[in-house]
């Protein structure tokens, strides 16, 4: 089934060449749904808001940039070894601690989806296929869990552009390259058959509150 999106999506073009497979086992993590609209959590949001901000515009200049230069074949090996550096917080403020890109139909294991990741997705995907527009940003609570520390999560929802269509459009109309490329280094590779403006996944990222404040997720 395709989906489109709706034009406030227009910002959050590419989801870039690091997706994953939820058909694996994920880690599960115990979390609870957050009114994003809820003043207790505006500067958790703001921050995470700014994060994506940031994230999307990079990648699609960097998309642009490495595809024009390179070609799309050579850019896959650049593109795929991307990594984001993270900014360093301002003290007593909220801290970012990591940025992720998934979706349902994913291409790399490094970015498997956890069952908070999947919820998300599968909140967006119901409210697309009933017709309904899927909020702008959705926010997650998650508590500890062994060594992983309690967290919020800021998702966006992004979907496919043009250039996304060079990785991500029709396997029947990759170039060669292209195609072979992406097979060796993703062999379970599930994100082509995309057209343009289609929900392509999510931008999450994950935050932790500096303690004393009121957004501090529960233990």
């Amino acid at each position: 089934m395709k989906i489109t999106h709706t034009p406030w999506l227009a910002p959050f073009l590419c989801a870039g060449l690091l997706v994953a497979t939820p058909e694996d086992a994920v880690p599960q993590r115990k979390f609870t749904w957050v009114d994003s609209a809820d003043p207790a959590v505006s500067d958790i949001r703001r921050v995470g808001e700014a994060m994506i901000q940031k994230v999307g515009n990079n990648l699609i200049s960097e998309v642009n940039r490495v595809v024009s230069a390179k070609g799309p074949e050579a850019g896959i090996d650049e593109l795929h070894l991307k990594q984001l550096k993270l900014a360093a917080s301002q003290p007593g403020q909220p801290r970012v601690t990591a940025v992720k890109r998934t979706s349902l139909k994913v291409r790399n294991p490094a970015n498997l989806p956890d069952n908070a990741d999947l919820s998300a997705l599968m909140s967006i995907h119901s409210a697309l296929v009933d017709g309904d527009t899927p909020p702008k940003v959705l926010v997650q609570q998650l508590e500890a869990e062994g060594s992983a520390p309690a967290e919020w999560r800021v998702y966006r929802p992004i979907v496919t552009s043009a250039a996304c269509l060079v990785c991500h459009g029709p396997a029947d109309t990759l170039e060669p390259g292209v195609k072979a490329k992406l097979e060796r280094l993703y062999p379970g590779d599930k994100a082509t058959n995309y057209g343009i403006n289609e929900w392509r996944g999510v931008i999450r990222v994950s935050i932790i509150a500096p303690l004393g404040t009121s957004a501090v997720p529960k233990k």
